[in-house]
């Protein structure tokens, strides 16, 4: 099998695809989660995923996706780092334990559908169920696998370090074995003498690595194993001294919230340790507001109700003090009691349904008596059950909230967060309709001005403008209006992310795309462009002048100027190309200066630019070399292109010139001679009709290919025709 996904190059896999399998794949996953099962929404997610997925292993036998926290990988090659789709598909997987995703052919709609039931799993729920590769054995997923993340490894420190502390050898205890594996994920902390930590001093030490960002799960979760696993013949966790679990409840209980979750899903969720006894001698030593806390969690959604869970909460009601005739003393109770009441009623609901509702529930059902609807009452009904309605309607009732200043900043902020996490849904999904909605009521002036700030800071998160800017390559061409639309209501926030993407962008219609952007968001990307103008990218320099012409602000002149000095030509060009634009005197200085030059290219580049400038001495410079040298092919040839440029000038005073080319005879170079003579002749319309008509009419009197050009050119000049 490693052989053949050698074979398929990253480069032949079709990552717009691959992208738009995952959006549906993510698509599904939430909407399993948010619908009863065998609704039709599913369904319909469902089958779009497979086709998609059908699609793209329609031109491959195999591929295998390397998974890590935040990217996903394709023969060793990261997928757009900053891809947020890719991104959040590999969080998904990596929190479940898989390291490595592997597409077959022939997968069905119902193994598709097992899926995305586990992707909607919780990781305790995984530990719960011995792992995620019996998670998936149990499914029958064969035209999909995985290959499980192996944790044990993160544990593979340098030996001779772990031999080298004082006073741990293969008797160690409990608690000194846990405090090692902890102070490995931190060398700096370790001791002469872990068993000596104390657990209140050891929780201070683990709540600052988390706050540095010092710690991971992989050590916090070797550590649990390390204090609840039997290892050279121990006794079982159970019937271990309960000094160690008295020592980890402290630890515990002084822990931060998000910290302590961390323990309890290791200690509760590892394997082979779901059983009561160990549980509720961890338990025994927590602090009431550590139960508290651990409650609030579970009521929240943040811990899950695993059987272990569901056991202690019983132990805790039935031991619990009764009433006390002061309400200090039993006010802790009462709490513990009050969440316990909560929680079993919010993940236990279909257990206490109550006989005489499901009688109710069950007769409605059965029943044959509802009242018919029309056709067109059924189709707007079934519009309602969409996703897309569905979220339109949430987001709805998530603004008005916002808008009517209801609830404490506390509770705001929670839905402006969720307001943030639903546009960046819409972004991963291309509904464009709902993110320019969601930009919209953030302008409309009904809310207020604080608020406002707040959602445009929200909905102008880089990797929110990173992921509109990914829409280009993912969505293609027919949306680029929605998304030139969302960059302009979106604003200055966007014009560093569209200058780095211009910087390094590949694709023509794409450079063309970010530079039509700028050019239309005005004045605003001025500053950024001119202090970028340092760059060492010539092609990324001319796009910027190009811009900045195009803006027509004749304040950037200054930092052009520079520019005229490069060494590269193209450059060069295009910055006195610029600067003659804004007509500044100084660049038609240095066209003369470069029409004197010898250089061949130097001066058909000055000739080319001369025709943006009016004054006379740069006419009068073009018409003395049109006067000098022969009519070979190479001077004919230079000479059209300064007719050319002459008559974008126009000067009446470089006829006489032209007259006498016209004029003119070779007996060697009659060809090209003429080739120039019809090139002065179809310019000759741009010059003032009263010098240009007499010296056509003596032309055309004579006979001639170039004597009929010249009627023919007169027909088209204004005034009295032959």
């Amino acid at each position: 099998m490693a052989t053949q996904s050698n074979d398929i190059a990253t480069n032949k896999i079709d990552i717009s695809s691959l992208a738009t399998l995952v959006i549906q794949l993510n698509i599904a996953r939430r909407n399993c989660r948010a619908y009863p099962k065998g609704h039709p929404v599913i369904a319909a997610t469902l089958s779009k995923a497979l086709s998609v997925y059908e699609g793209l292993l329609g031109r491959h036998e195999e591929i295998i996706l390397g998974i890590t926290n935040d990217t996903l990988m394709l023969d060793g090659v990261v997928l757009e780092k900053s891809n947020a789709v890719f991104r959040d598909f590999s969080r998904v997987l990596f929190e479940l334990g898989i390291g490595a995703l592997i597409f077959h052919r022939g997968l069905t709609i119902e193994e598709l559908n097992n899926f995305t039931m586990i992707l909607g799993l919780k990781r305790e729920q995984v530990h719960q169920h011995d792992g995620i590769e019996s998670v998936w054995d149990r499914t029958g997923i064969t035209a999909m696998s995985i290959r499980p993340i192996r944790y044990d490894l993160f544990q593979t420190t340098d030996e001779a370090s772990v031999t080298a502390v004082p006073g741990i050898t293969s008797s160690e205890g409990l608690w000194e074995r846990f405090t090692r594996e902890l102070m490995h994920g931190d060398p700096s902390q370790r001791t002469s003498d872990e068993s000596g930590l104390d657990p209140v001093i050891l929780a201070e030490i683990l709540n600052q690595q988390v706050a540095d960002g010092s710690i991971s799960e992989a050590v916090i979760h070797s550590a649990v194993a390390a204090l609840l696993t039997p290892v050279n013949g121990d006794d079982a966790p159970e019937s271990s001294s309960s000094t160690a679990y008295n020592k980890l409840s402290a630890l515990i209980s002084n822990l931060t919230p998000e910290l302590r979750r961390q323990f309890i899903d290791s200690a509760f969720g590892a394997t082979g340790l779901d059983n009561k006894i160990v549980a509720k001698r961890i338990l025994d030593g927590f602090s009431e507001k550590a139960i508290l806390e651990i409650l609030e969690d579970i009521n929240n959604n943040r811990l899950s109700m695993s059987p272990v869970m569901f056991g202690l909460l019983q132990h805790l009601g039935r031991t619990t003090r009764a009433p006390q005739s002061t309400s200090d003393t039993n006010s802790a109770d009462d709490d513990i009691s009050q969440k316990m009441k909560t929680i079993f009623r919010e993940h236990s609901s279909e257990v206490f349904v109550p006989d005489d509702y499901q009688k109710n529930l069950n007769r409605i059902i059965a029943s044959d008596r509802s009242s018919p609807l029309t056709m067109e009452g059924t189709e707007d009904l079934l519009k309602t059950l969409e996703s897309r309605s569905v979220e339109n309607g949430i987001r709805q009732i998530l603004t008005n909230v916002i808008r009517d200043g209801g609830g404490t900043p506390e509770e705001r902020d929670l839905l402006l967060q969720n307001l943030g996490d639903m546009f960046g849904f819409y972004l991963q999904t291309g509904d464009y309709d709902q993110l320019h909605a969601m930009i919209d009521q953030t302008n409309d002036g009904t809310f207020p001005v604080q608020i406002q700030y707040r959602l445009r800071d929200e909905y102008g998160r880089r990797e929110f403008l990173e992921e509109i800017l990914d829409g280009l390559a993912i969505w293609g061409k027919p949306r680029y209006g929605d998304i030139r639309s969302l960059i302009l209501k979106i604003g200055s926030l966007f014009v560093e992310v569209i200058l780095d993407r211009l910087s390094e962008e590949k694709n023509m219609s794409q450079r063309r795309f970010y530079m039509d952007c700028l050019i239309e968001m005005g004045l605003v990307t001025q500053v950024p462009i001119v202090n970028r103008l340092y760059d060492n990218r010539w092609y990324f320099l001319r796009n910027l002048l190009i811009i900045l012409a195009a803006q027509n602000d004749a304040a950037v002149i200054p930092a052009i100027r520079p520019l005229v000095r490069s060494d590269n030509p193209r450059l060069r060009s295009e910055a006195l190309k610029t600067l003659v634009h804004f007509g500044d005197p100084l660049a038609e200085m240095q066209i003369l200066e470069d029409l004197e030059s010898q250089g061949t290219e130097l001066q058909a580049t000055a000739i080319q630019l001369a025709e943006r400038c009016t004054s006379l001495p740069i006419a009068t410079k073009l018409s003395t070399m049109i006067a000098q040298g022969g009519y070979s092919q190479a001077e004919c040839e230079r000479k059209s292109a300064i007719v050319r440029s002459l008559g974008e000038i126009g000067r009446a005073e470089v006829l006489p010139e032209l007259a006498k080319i016209l004029s003119s005879r070779s007996l060697l170079y009659s060809r090209h001679l003429t080739k120039l003579k019809t090139d002065i002749i179809r310019s000759l319309p741009k010059y003032p009709p009263e010098v240009a008509r007499p010296v056509l009419e003596r032309i055309a009197e004579s006979s001639g290919d170039i004597a009929r050009l010249a009627a023919e050119t007169l027909k088209i000049i204004p005034g009295r025709h032959i």
